[in-house]
């Protein structure tokens, strides 16, 4: 299996990335994949499986909060609950009864699982179900990134910024000036790595053209749910998301 940790979680649509450790790409998950022993979090640590759908892009099977898969345990607990007979050519008519005893109470064991089987498998159905039909749903009424330009910050006309500011906010200006002049960026393993759009909240376009940058959060010790979206090499259009992609706004950046 796979580590990382949980990179955003959306409660109310019920999905979410994972953060792929030494993997540039996240990897999308939905809670009908989540066997955790405790609610979900941001910044949790999680093993999990994933394949690549229809459309080339990583979904996890399975999230767990060990190394051990949910199949795995499975199978080792049957493993472990088959009794273990030894051949013996000296056995006694007792040991012989007790023998058969036990093999009865196993197959007896097995019958009452499949009833349980049988449920599980159903749930499972339906889970998937349920996630295909809200994954289309999501992708058919999405709206598209609103192109209004995010205003300069003033207060009473003063000039407070810099000539070079487009938002005002220190840190998002900061961060388009490192993408212009091509870094030093603060996160160089995640900075400038692919946007799938997943989310659908851009414009269509190719795989490739959309790259995404950290923008720092004061206070905050981890990468925080800011964003720059940028579109086309060299970027001919700018994105921001401070809600870690649940909306965007076009900034007017020259």
């Amino acid at each position: 299996m796979q580590s990382g940790r949980i990179k955003h979680w959306n409660k109310d649509k019920g999905y979410g990335f994972i953060d792929v450790d030494n993997q540039s790409e996240d990897v999308f998950f939905h809670i009908s994949t989540v066997r955790l022993s405790q609610p979900i979090a941001e910044g949790q640590s999680v093993y999990f499986n994933s394949k690549r759908n229809e459309k080339n892009q990583l979904r996890a099977t399975e999230v767990t909060s060990t190394n051990l898969s949910l199949q795995d345990s499975v199978e080792n607990s049957n493993e472990t609950s088959l009794p273990k007979h030894h051949s013996n050519n000296n056995n006694t008519s007792t040991q012989n009864t007790h023998n058969n005893r036990n093999t009865r109470q196993h197959n007896s064991n097995r019958n009452k699982k499949s009833p349980l089987s049988t449920l599980f498998s159903l749930i499972a159905i339906i889970a998937v179900a349920f996630y295909f039909f809200d994954d289309i749903k999501s992708t058919a009424f999405s709206d598209s990134a609103a192109p209004t330009a995010i205003s300069q910050n003033s207060s009473g006309g003063s000039n407070s910024a810099p000539a070079s500011s487009v938002t005002g906010d220190a840190q998002i200006d900061k961060t388009i000036m490192l993408i212009k002049q091509g870094g030093p960026f603060p996160y160089p393993n995640k900075d400038g790595t692919s946007f799938y759009n997943r989310e659908g909240r851009l414009p269509a376009q190719s795989q490739g053209y959309y790259r995404e940058y950290t923008v720092p959060t004061p206070g905050v010790s981890h990468h925080g749910a800011r964003r720059i979206v940028t579109g086309g090499n060299p970027p001919t259009v700018y994105y921001l998301t401070v809600d870690h992609y649940d909306s965007f706004k076009k900034l007017d950046v020259k």
